[in-house]
């Protein structure tokens, strides 16, 4: 049974807030790499990626997130990241992207920090 990826994007402040609730994988990273695109492409190049209710996260949805990066860097943005469920911020402890993504307690500790 596949567990789907909920995406939601809100403006809070200004910034773009990509609202993410589920699995981020394989199967569903194409979805959140597109609305990173499409955001970015729109003219906000910095936002807001909350994960508090992302229940799992796989190496795909890793690297989706560093494509995304890349992107906003590109036009001078850059994302951040809201999480508090401790085995998802392992997964960035354990493979080094603490120190690529800032990685926040709160949607308003994240939308101050980039505003």
């Amino acid at each position: 049974m596949e567990m789907d990826l909920r995406i939601t994007v809100n403006i809070n402040q200004g910034v773009p807030v990509i609202d993410l609730g589920g699995e981020l994988d394989a199967y569903t990273c194409s979805r959140l790499r597109d609305t990173m695109i499409e955001v970015i492409e729109d003219g906000s190049p910095t936002i807001v990626v909350s994960m508090m209710k992302v229940e799992y996260i796989d190496s795909s949805g890793l690297g989706t997130l560093v494509g995304g990066l890349k992107r906003a860097s590109e036009k001078d943005g850059k994302i951040v990241i809201v999480c508090t469920n401790p085995q998802i911020r392992k997964v960035f402890e354990i493979t080094g992207l603490v120190r690529v993504f800032q990685l926040f307690e709160t949607e308003d500790e994240a939308i101050q920090a980039v505003s």
